[in-house]
């Protein structure tokens, strides 16, 4: 099967074919309605179980089975930068405090027969509020007439790309309101005015990806601090990537490895890996005062709550003119971007601000 994400396959591993199989039965069985779906599934011990109501979404909806739910989470993590970065927390509840290292130990140099003095680690809490994210898929009949193994790899690779679409959206972008589900990102963050510190200035005339420089990457590696720098890497959009990394990479000490043996492509600059981030700046115009790119160790800077996983339900009319099929999967999330620094000390993550 091609899909608009080329060589990738959401199965993947031993029996890769037959898992990609049951996924695309369970989906036809438990939103499609399908009676062979359904038998294949009682034939092979899936189970079609509903959710809860309360909190999820009005009709309840299905569960995914936790089997199938791995291979959406991992790819989620592959293509969603925040998800795969930040700090991962599970949440038990709706509402829930992370702890939080803020101080360590002290040493202390008591002089001769003096007496040792005590000293406590300290820690606050990340607050974690669970959000419902939705996202709702178009399905053509015909695609659901096709084989359940392609089906199944169809679905999967839709739902994990737009919900992870939607988390970097809020976590690099989200500015705090219902748009973003009351949800600030690392961005807004950083350009709030307090957080100064960790908004490194492009030198003067680099406001767009063709001006910057080696020295304006380096200043931005430079303003880390050391403990950020065994988990950093860069940030930056696909069309960074190309007019500023690519185009100083053959003399800035930049390289580009793939492993065939997975078709996985690893991209670094000066040792460090690139993550790409849609959701930040892809314009060849001025970005004067914007962030550019960021750097950093982003596990960090924040936390992912993740409070329930994907639950999904359908709907045969709301694309009946298009003999499409609904289909609306959501899960509950927070983000939470706590440490971006202050106006006198950079934090974990730091971003290049282009200057006119």
């Amino acid at each position: 099967m091609r899909t608009e994400f080329g060589k990738t396959k959401a199965f993947t591993g031993p029996a890769a074919e037959e898992r990609a199989e049951s996924f695309g039965h369970f989906v036809r069985a438990a939103i499609l309605g399908n009676s062979h779906s359904r038998a294949y599934c009682g034939d092979h011990g899936i189970r079609i179980t509903r959710a809860q109501s309360e909190g999820v979404n009005s009709g309840g909806g299905f569960l995914v089975p936790a089997e199938m739910a791995k291979t959406i989470l991992a790819l989620r993590e592959q293509y969603g930068a925040m998800r795969g970065t930040a700090s991962y927390a599970p949440m038990a509840r709706d509402a829930m405090n992370w702890p939080r290292r803020t101080g360590g130990y002290i040493v202390f140099f008591p002089g001769e027969g003096g007496a040792a003095t005590a000293s406590d680690a300290t820690f606050d809490g990340v607050h974690l509020v669970a959000k419902k994210m939705t996202v709702l898929v178009k399905i053509s009949t015909e695609l659901e007439e096709d084989a359940a193994a392609d089906f199944g790899e169809f679905f999967a690779q839709e739902l994990a790309w737009t919900l992870a679409k939607a988390e970097d959206g809020c976590g690099f972008n989200g500015d705090g309101t219902s748009t973003y589900g009351h949800m600030t990102g690392v961005i807004t963050r950083l350009l709030s005015g307090n957080c100064n510190a960790s908004k490194i200035a492009a030198a003067s005339g680099h406001a767009t990806f063709a001006t910057l420089d080696g020295t304006d990457l380096a200043n931005l590696l430079a303003a880390v601090p050391a403990v950020a720098l065994p988990g950093a890497r860069w940030f930056v959009s696909q069309f960074g990537f190309a007019t500023t990394f690519a185009r100083l990479a053959g003399v800035s000490g930049g390289d580009l490895d793939d492993d065939s043996a997975t078709a996985v492509v690893r991209r670094s600059y000066l040792g460090f890996p690139i993550q790409m981030v849609p959701s930040l700046p892809q314009v060849g115009t001025s970005l004067a005062g914007q962030v550019m790119a960021l750097f950093g160790d982003m596990s960090l800077a924040a936390t992912f709550g993740d409070r329930r996983q994907i639950t999904i339900m359908r709907s045969e009319d709301r694309y009946m003119d298009t003999d499409q099929i609904g289909v609306l999967g959501t899960q509950r999330v927070d983000i939470n971007t706590h440490d971006l620094g202050d106006n006198s000390t950079a934090g974990p993550i730091v971003g290049l601000v282009g200057t006119s």
